[in-house]
């Protein structure tokens, strides 16, 4: 009798598997775009809709423009801007989601990788700012401590600041324009 009683909850259980495995959904082909058109990031997306060339406006006579280069990468997941491609200052940003927002590594040519977090983002203007750094012994030591990016259309404005010592010591300020 007990091994009859046995069998029939076995078999109930199998049954209640089989009816469970039946309730699941599959989901549609559309469901996983949607699920991503939900999860809007305004400061990725405004980083995503710089991909291509841009040459700086008003090189000096005689010498070649500089250029950045975005190009994205990790299945979409992170941008890579290469600041003058090609030159002895060749250096590269590394725009990632960051859960909502996007977080930036910088590899400067001074030797170090500041991180900034973009803490604004309003009227085509992203603001980053310092978080840590690699390389970096104290955040005294000279770094790239915040970015403003203003996107306008075709035309890009990065103003960088330098920071050394407890404070900002100077900007570095770059237009672009799309080619």
């Amino acid at each position: 009798m007990k091994s009859r009683f046995n069998a029939s909850v076995r078999i109930i259980f199998l049954i209640g598997i089989a009816i469970g495995c039946a309730l699941v959904v599959p989901r549609a082909a559309g469901d996983e775009a949607k699920d991503k058109a939900a999860a809007k990031n305004a400061p990725f997306d405004a980083i995503s809709a710089l991909t291509g060339t841009w040459v700086a406006v008003g090189a000096p006579e005689g010498q070649k423009p500089m250029t950045l280069v975005f190009k994205p990468t990790a299945g979409g997941s992170a941008i890579i801007e290469t600041m003058f491609p090609g030159s002895d200052r060749e250096m590269v940003n590394v725009y990632s989601i960051d859960g909502g927002g996007v977080l930036l590594t910088h590899f400067c040519h001074l030797g170090n990788q500041p991180r900034m977090r973009a803490t604004s983002a309003d009227n085509g203007v992203l603001n980053f700012d310092y978080v840590d750094a690699g390389n970096l012994k104290s955040r005294d030591e000279p770094h790239m401590d915040s970015v403003e990016m203003t996107i306008k259309g075709n035309q890009l404005i990065e103003n960088w600041a330098m920071y050394e010592g407890g404070k900002v010591t100077g900007h570095h300020s770059f237009e672009f324009k799309r080619q």
